[in-house]
């Protein structure tokens, strides 16, 4: 007997027969890339093409409204009035809550594939923010964003997808990747100098609707603005169900948001009665981290923001 569409989905193999997500969308060749590399450049879809205006006008509209309040979703217990998120970015967090165009990115066919081909079993979103950094602002040391694996044969936790709603380039802070350097046990610490250059870090320069899909463990950064030119971009992170979400959706969505949404985006967004409920607001990299180099009474010679930022 076929079921209904409104039947409970079980796992994201359901997830992509309802969208009708075909195994082929990206070939062999990109999945290679993605395993190999560490990340994988998307070119503007159609969708993005014809939505980045609206996307990029609803993100700037948040931004005039929302000012320094924005992207403290989760962590108000840190928010002080005046208080930046990032200093010299602009943040939104929870987009999911704020406009229904944002949505529509969480169902993306090639987010959705390419994550899987990474994690290689049931997904959820766990967070999906945007960062603008400002002129003269947004270098950031290198980082990444999960824990490390601890041995070869661990398998990877996620992705974060950077959707860029404006033109990528070196002069308004191109993101830094290292490739292949997801393959590298432990923190980057424990390899290289985080505060330098990487001599084998590169910086794809992208138009606007591109989508960088990089492995959580794979070291970047962000760079400096240095026109001052709008470089906006939602990162969308990917991990495995069982793990910690950066925003509890189960409690920052709104009712109003919930009962819009379909089977599929309930599903993905663990929000469904069925899902595990998260105690915590919000779990990110920063607590793995800092329970990590404060166990070996060592932090880096520079402090970093662990805010997922890029």
């Amino acid at each position: 007997m076929q079921r209904n569409k409104d039947y409970p989905i079980k796992n994201t193999i359901e997830v992509f027969k309802r969208l009708r997500i075909e195994k082929n969308l990206l070939s062999k060749k990109q999945k290679n890339f993605l395993e190999s590399k560490g990340y994988l450049i998307i070119k503007p879809t159609n969708f993005m093409k014809k939505n980045l205006k609206k996307l990029s006008s609803a993100a700037k509209k948040l931004i005039e409204k929302e000012g320094k309040r924005g992207g403290w979703e989760g962590k108000e217990k840190y928010y002080k009035k005046g208080k930046d998120f990032e200093k010299g970015a602009n943040r939104l967090g929870n987009l999911i809550d704020k406009k229904n165009i944002f949505r529509k990115l969480i169902t993306m066919p090639e987010i959705l594939a390419a994550a899987h081909s990474v994690i290689k079993g049931n997904i959820k979103i766990c967070g999906f923010n945007l960062r603008d950094p400002l002129k003269g602002h947004g270098n950031q040391a290198v980082h990444m964003d999960w824990k490390p694996r601890k041995k070869k044969e661990d398998s990877y936790d996620g992705v974060v997808c950077m959707i860029y709603l404006d033109k990528s380039e070196k002069h308004n802070g191109a993101t830094r990747l290292i490739p292949c350097s997801h393959k590298k046990m432990g923190w980057p610490e424990n390899h290289i100098d985080i505060n330098k250059r990487h001599k084998k870090e590169i910086r794809p320069e992208l138009e606007a609707g591109s989508i960088i899909v990089a492995n959580l463990n794979l070291w970047h950064a962000g760079a400096e603005n240095i026109s001052g030119k709008e470089r906006k971009m939602i990162m969308l992170n990917i991990k495995k169900r069982n793990l910690p979400q950066l925003l509890n959706y189960k409690k920052f969505l709104t009712n109003k948001t919930k009962k819009g949404l379909n089977e599929v985006e309930k599903y993905l967004l663990a929000v469904r009665k069925i899902d595990k409920t998260q105690k915590s607001d919000s779990i990110g990299v920063g607590k793995y981290y800092f329970r990590e180099f404060n166990k070996k009474n060592f932090m880096p010679t520079k402090k970093k923001s662990r805010n997922n930022e890029k």
